[in-house]
């Protein structure tokens, strides 16, 4: 169904051209697309429009993106005289005022933990692409693939810091030290992120379990795991005896929403050491399978202490340390990022954005997006 209505939402245009925005939201410094990124949209025949400012904050100026060939615009034109536009996150609330028929939009949009931002897309009737979702044949997420990792790898190294005494935690070194007991660390998902940190944590020296459900996939990821890494399948039993001994948990897996099951509950935690820390980088919606985190926290004031355990939930982790990010995300998105502004420009849709494709002509495409509008409905 979604690849003939992408199909006949395709716009007629007389000339190949993408816009890339700067980002507005607060604390947000990333950009979807650096001055190398501009050059192979270039070689391969596109026009780019760059919003002015874009990458400043990601160490490169104008005269960067126009060296690579862009053309730098202001905000009103970025967003209207293109019809591919690019972006890093979902919209703010006052860009809603660009949404129009004949817009291609393509970004991290998380919308279905937005549903004001989803139907005001539906009503302007004009085309989104969730990169989160886009799927490659063989079922695997590429394009958040490095935003993951670095996430996974500061859920570490954020609890690192914090572990120390002054800071409320429990006064223990995240690293081995001869003479002293090793820290010990579980991780809950072995992806991305979940395997980021736990290579990060065993390499300092941490003794690591990783949790999964599937044990084709813990298998394989044993196989590459250093020796103080081992893996379990998540039963009730073997959950609890980690977590009460456990220093830092890291939560990593996929999505977390409003019927997700509450895999950490609160009496688990209530048990947990005093001065350990969590940190749910999956930062999904509703109480979902870390139900003790009843907000969001930030890069200023990253934990709150609650139960005597530390809490940390930072949305877009990543983007404290944007130099990182933006190199991370160009060598790794842009070819995606082609292949997506291809499938619109031809009408003939690839399998990465048919999987992407979030909304269209006013209608819901996505089943995630789906499902949350039926949440929202029957709760």
């Amino acid at each position: 169904m979604c690849e003939s209505l992408l199909s006949n939402v395709v716009a007629t245009m007389s000339f190949k051209q993408v816009s890339v925005l700067k980002e507005i939201r607060a604390g947000e410094q990333r950009v979807i697309m650096l001055p190398s990124g501009v050059r192979k949209f270039v070689q391969t025949g596109y026009s780019i429009l760059v919003e002015s400012g874009a990458g400043e904050r990601a160490g490169y100026n104008d005269e960067s993106y126009v060296e690579a060939g862009a053309i730098i615009v202001d905000a009103e034109s970025a967003w209207n005289d293109s019809d591919i536009v690019l972006k890093y996150k979902a919209p703010d609330k006052s860009e809603f005022k660009y949404f129009r028929e004949g817009l291609h939009l393509a970004c991290f949009m998380h919308a279905e933990g937005n549903l004001v931002l989803a139907r005001e897309m539906l009503v302007s009737n004009m085309t989104a692409y969730a990169l989160e979702f886009c799927q490659t044949k063989r079922q695997e997420f590429p394009v958040p693939v490095s935003d993951s990792e670095i996430s996974g790898k500061l859920s570490i190294i954020l609890t690192a810091y914090h572990l120390q005494s002054h800071m409320g935690g429990s006064g223990k070194l995240l690293s081995k030290v001869p003479g002293c007991p090793p820290p010990k660390v579980v991780v809950i998902g072995y992806g991305n992120a979940g395997g980021a940190a736990a290579h990060l944590a065993a390499a300092m020296g941490a003794d690591v379990t990783v949790f999964g459900t599937r044990w084709e996939g813990l298998r394989k990821f044993q196989a590459s795991a250093p020796k103080n890494v081992k893996c379990l399948l998540n039963s009730p039993d073997s959950f609890e005896e980690e977590i009460l001994s456990a220093d830092v948990v890291v939560g990593a897996i996929l999505i977390s929403t409003h019927d997700t099951w509450p895999l950490l509950d609160e009496s688990l935690v209530k048990r947990m050491r005093s001065g350990s820390v969590i940190v749910d980088i999956t930062c999904g919606y509703g109480a979902g399978y870390m139900p003790t985190f009843d907000r969001f926290t930030t890069h200023l004031h990253p934990f709150y202490e609650r139960f005597g355990v530390l809490h940390c939930k930072i949305d877009a982790m990543p983007a404290s340390v944007p130099f990182t990010a933006v190199h991370a995300t160009d060598y790794n998105v842009t070819c995606w990022l082609i292949e997506i502004a291809n499938s619109i420009m031809s009408g003939n849709p690839s399998h990465i954005a048919s999987t992407g494709l979030l909304v269209a002509k006013g209608e819901v495409i996505h089943s995630e997006l789906h499902r949350h509008f039926d949440l929202c409905a029957s709760g």
